[in-house]
């Protein structure tokens, strides 16, 4: 039998970021339509709401977004890279 690619806690807290990151940027945004596929800047955000979005990171998960990939990035993908870089701290 072969080993999963993802340990499943690990699975969890990416879902976990993903569905917190989604949730912090519809509230911070005031955009409850936000998709997890949608991109933080197209829905209007900016650097300061970047910094409040990282500062509920850094205290939910002990690290902050990555800046490039909230800008450039999917909501999903800043919410996954946040539970990788929390599960190797």
């Amino acid at each position: 039998m072969s080993e999963p690619l993802i340990d499943t806690a690990e699975a969890g807290s990416a879902e976990e970021a993903q569905r917190l990151t989604l949730e912090w940027v519809t509230e911070l945004l005031e955009e409850p339509q936000a998709r997890a596929e949608d991109n933080f800047l197209d829905l209007g955000g900016h650097s300061m709401l970047a910094l409040q979005l990282s500062q509920r990171a850094k205290e939910r998960f002990g690290v902050e977004y990555d800046i490039k990939i909230l800008f450039e990035g999917s909501i999903a993908e800043a919410g996954t890279d946040v539970a990788a870089r929390a599960s190797r701290s």
